[in-house]
């Protein structure tokens, strides 16, 4: 098993984080050493174009740290563990302890002397989905920073290191900011009694997600953010991100079959979950293309809550863009839903918070605008989605003679969009016809797919899209670098049993 790791020279933690983005393998019996580090709850696609002997390199790790050795062990210990999560799934209140998730997160808040009311400074824009929420997020934040605004920007899983889930101005926290913020919230939680009183078999300390979530709300306040982008971790209703209780927007991404075990098996049970983020007055915005099913009950979903208006975002090709077609950070043909999902939430923040900038961006516009309409998007913004950066996501990175494609998907149709734009991005869509250049050129760049799959998902299901694709090679990794991940590792996986994860 061989890194591959790019020649030039790079920060620490660049160093680190490209080594554990870039995986490829030269003997199959050390598979189980590897994994394609993008540590997310999905299947994970990389495929890599690799010209014959092309050499792997490989470089030592970097030395520890006290964000590394104390901070991100003490992170992991809040991590349930594989049997603590199997017997949870055999519980027959497991329904009911979802009820507890959002109590508890404002118990473990005003434990930290956050009250819900102080969640109200951040002015949030909520955002949930199963398909594409996190790039919708990336968008959304990306074009308010470029407005001139203070971001926050809570979001998950995270790729490489798990400073990556909050950012403050685009940028993850430091190593030292966020060793410091945690310390600082595990101590108090720690030393303080819960309130109310919770459930006796439910410990003191909150666990993994909800601890982070309580760590990001706590940030942004300190930071004094202007806006704070949240993404849910899943569902909605029961999530802990839903103590935000006066959001200024909220959003719903593309829905489809996923977590059905928590959010139910049909679609109308899983919109009315995910629209459970809607609160009265606040803007409420959706993907185009829901199904009939979802759309009804995310309208039923809406009127229940008072939102101020529901509105459907309109295709991206309505959007007017300077210089004609949009330069777009993150790349996809699906992704033109989330991005137009994106300007519409950004838009109807500044119109309700500030209207100034609003006016400022827009001051050609001949008709006021209300959301649901498409718009002519201003040069900033434009500017904005072109940079956006959201790692893992259609990107396609460069090393040496070598270059991988790589993207998640969770869901059948979400994979079937990976493969359309693997096919696109790598002009490869010709490349099982026997008279296609590459068949000509002896194929002189052969396809190498590395694939995992992490959860209760099945591969087999999410491979069947891949078939049709050219490739030479399939490696299927685990979900884990090594047998004995440390306590300290970013990519520590306490869910699941060591043997599960490299079946």
């Amino acid at each position: 098993m061989e890194l591959t790791t790019p020649s030039d020279e790079r920060s620490p933690e660049s160093e680190r984080s490209s080594k554990r983005l870039l995986l490829s393998c030269s003997r199959q019996e050390e598979l189980l050493q590897m994994s394609t580090a993008i540590s997310v709850p999905r299947g994970t696609v990389c495929f890599s174009t690799l010209p014959p002997s092309t050499p792997c390199s490989s470089k030592p790790t970097s030395s520890s740290t006290r964000y590394e050795v104390e901070a991100v062990h003490k992170l992991n210990m809040l991590q349930s563990n594989s049997a603590t999560i199997q017997k949870l799934k055999a519980d027959a209140r497991r329904d009911q302890m979802q009820l507890l998730n959002v109590p508890e997160t404002v118990s473990c808040l005003e434990r930290l002397g956050i009250t819900v009311e102080d969640l109200d400074a951040l002015r949030a824009i909520h955002v949930t989905g199963t398909k594409g929420k996190g790039s919708t997020c990336a968008y959304t934040e990306a074009m308010l920073r470029a407005a001139g605004l203070r971001t926050g920007f809570f979001s998950s899983p995270h790729m490489v290191h798990v400073r990556e889930r909050i950012r403050i101005d685009g940028a993850p926290l430091s190593e030292e900011r966020f060793a410091d913020a945690l310390f600082a919230a595990h101590d108090r939680l720690e030393k303080l009694p819960q309130i109310p009183p919770s459930d006796p078999n439910i410990p003191p300390m909150p666990a993994y997600f909800k601890f982070l979530t309580v760590l990001a709300f706590e940030c942004f306040l300190r930071e004094k953010v202007d806006v704070a982008v949240v993404e849910v971790g899943i569902g909605g209703e029961y999530d802990c991100t839903n103590v935000i209780r006066s959001p200024v927007a909220c959003g719903i991404t593309t829905l489809d079959y996923d977590h059905v075990a928590l959010l139910g098996s049909s679609l109308e049970e899983i919109a009315w979950n995910k629209a459970g983020i809607f609160k009265p007055g606040a803007t409420a915005l959706v993907s185009a293309g829901q199904t009939p099913e979802s759309a009804a009950k995310i309208d039923e979903r809406a009127r229940e809550r008072k939102v101020a208006s529901l509105s459907t975002a309109p295709p991206l090709s309505a959007y007017a863009f300077p210089g004609g077609a949009p330069r777009v950070g993150i790349d996809g043909e699906h992704q033109k839903t989330n991005l137009a999902l994106a300007l519409q939430l950004a838009r109807a923040w500044l119109r309700k918070e500030r209207p100034e900038v609003e006016r400022q961006l827009w001051r050609d516009e001949k008709t006021p605008w209300c959301p649901g309409a498409a718009f002519a998007v201003p040069p900033q913004w434009a500017e904005a989605i072109g940079r956006c950066h959201w790692p893992g996501r259609s990107q396609i990175l460069e090393r040496g003679a070598r270059r991988f494609f790589l993207d998640g998907a969770h869901t059948v149709k979400s994979m079937q969009s990976c493969v359309e734009w693997f096919r696109t991005a790598s002009s490869l869509s010709g490349a099982n016809d026997e008279n296609s250049d590459q068949k000509k050129e002896g194929g002189a760049r052969s396809i190498a797919l590395i694939f995992h799959c992490t959860g209760d998902r099945r591969p087999e299901t999410l491979m069947e899209s891949l078939k049709p694709l050219p490739v030479s090679r399939v490696l299927l990794c685990p979900p884990i670098a090594s047998l004995r991940t440390p306590s300290s590792s970013d990519a520590a996986n306490f869910f699941r049993p060591p043997d599960e994860q490299t079946k």
